[in-house]
């Protein structure tokens, strides 16, 4: 049989590490067809070793014989590797909850900070330096491998390396995914029952065409009716902005409120979870002094968010990980995420379409640059990845608005290869939801005093 070596560079990531190692022990091809090698790595011992346990018992319940090792040597994960799956973040609701809170004090207008907003411009140069030595190591010992990227900021992070080194790279995100889900809701139809195109910029696309799978019928004209009907408040933090984007659009986004929020200055009115975010009490708690706890991040108000009892007991993020980490064969099942398909379809010379890739764009989005990173669907077999090229086109103002976020992706490339807090600057000022001239330089000073131990060396040219 054939080997096959895949990597997962930040092992111990709970959703997508332990997804993708199920996705791999449930895989008939995987366990019949190759002689399967996989290695763990990750920057600490306790949490890759804590991966290691788990997939040890997961491959030992299906009867899948694969090579399972770990490490935290980069370079020995990656040696002959054919595919390298890579999700890292240090210290993640820390430095986030920084990402959200400074840009605001500072005047911001941002609901996020995770990909879009002045927030996601620290967040990137944060994962910028180990996502390039990924892909410099992968140059050395693997130089045909694929980078298979969950990392955010996703369309920043994977353009840089497009760009900056000679490894092919894709991102997987399963926020189209999610607004498949929610048209479903609207049309009260399942998802295997509808075809869509969409796309645009990562946790900011569109839906340019919905139809019935089995008549071909197009569905819009019942969603325009149905999302009449629909109740305004309902599932307010999901789909508030996504209805008032289909109104000024014509055509409904995807994934929701607090991600496509991040990339419009107008987001903050419907998004009733944005005084949650990370919540605390200034009198009482000293935010990211040492013994301070980080605040619980909150997604959104809506589900039972508010609903809990005086006493309830509240999951922490301890509590989280023990459970995820905690084996039964019972709880396993497939993750849906894109990874683990791509490499079958990639290392067998199959045929697939997925519903989401990033990738530059080489012309499937018109009106946006050749070698910017977009996200639409594609096909994927022995040859690669191909993104589909839409048939039809973005409106102009969401093309201007991707235009802008184009822009900021080249401004922080060149902040970062040129060590410049003024390119920075740039960066922020050009966003949407960008501070006066003198809180982007105070805040600016502050995150890098603030994440000096995380950020590159940046100075004021």
């Amino acid at each position: 049989m054939r080997k096959m070596k895949v990597a997962l560079i930040g092992a111990g990531s709970v959703s997508f590490a332990l997804g993708a190692l199920q996705d791999m022990a449930l895989s008939p091809r995987l366990k019949n067809e190759v002689q399967l090698e996989i290695a763990l790595m990750d920057i600490v011992k306790e949490n890759v070793n804590r991966t290691y346990q788990y997939a040890l018992q997961l491959f030992e319940a299906f009867g899948h014989n694969a090579k399972i090792w770990q490490t935290t040597d980069l370079e020995a994960a990656l040696t002959q590797a054919d595919f390298a799956i890579v999700a890292i973040e240090v210290n993640r609701y820390f430095y986030w909850s920084q990402d959200f809170h400074i840009p605001r004090r500072y005047g911001s207008k941002q609901i996020y900070g995770e990909n879009g907003g002045p927030g996601s411009m620290f967040h990137t140069l944060r994962n910028l330096g180990p996502m390039l030595e990924i892909a410099r190591t992968m140059e050395r010992v693997c130089p045909d491998a694929w980078f298979i990227n969950y990392t955010n900021p996703e369309a920043k992070l994977v353009e840089a390396v497009s760009k900056l080194t000679s490894i092919r790279i894709v991102g997987l995100c399963h926020g189209l995914d999610m607004g498949i889900q929610q048209l479903c809701e609207f049309l009260e139809k399942k998802p295997d029952e509808i075809g869509i195109e969409a796309g645009g910029l990562n946790h900011f696309g569109f839906f340019t065409k919905i139809w019935d799978k089995k008549t071909g019928e197009d569905l819009y004209p019942l969603f325009r009716e149905q999302e009449k009907k629909a109740n305004r408040l309902a599932q307010f933090d999901h789909y508030a902005l996504s209805r008032t984007m289909y109104h000024t659009y014509g055509y409904y986004p995807y994934p929701g409120t607090n991600h496509c929020g991040e990339y419009v200055s107008y987001a903050e009115d419907f998004y009733a979870g944005l005084s949650l975010q990370f919540r605390y009490n200034p009198i009482r708690e000293k935010l990211w002094e040492e013994g301070s706890r980080t605040p619980d991040f909150v997604y959104c108000a809506t589900g039972n968010t508010l609903d809990k009892g005086l006493f309830d007991s509240v999951q922490t993020q301890e509590s989280w990980v023990e459970q995820a980490y905690t084996f039964n064969k019972e709880n396993v099942r497939p993750s849906n995420e894109y990874a683990i398909p791509i490499i079958e379809a990639i290392f067998f010379d199959d045929e697939i379409q997925i519903n989401s890739a990033n990738l530059p764009n080489r012309g499937a989005i018109k009106g946006l640059p050749d070698d910017m990173v977009v996200e639409t669907q594609a096909i994927v077999n022995g040859s690669g990845i191909t993104l589909k090229p839409m048939t039809v086109e973005l409106p102009t103002a969401i093309i201007g608005t991707i235009h802008i976020q184009g822009t900021i992706h080249k401004l922080l490339l060149e902040a970062y290869l040129e060590k410049s807090k003024t390119k920075l600057l740039q960066a922020i000022l050009l966003d949407p939801q960008a501070p006066s001239y003198y809180q982007a330089c105070a805040m600016i000073d502050e995150m890098c005093e603030l994440q000096k131990d995380i950020l590159p060396e940046l100075e004021w040219k």
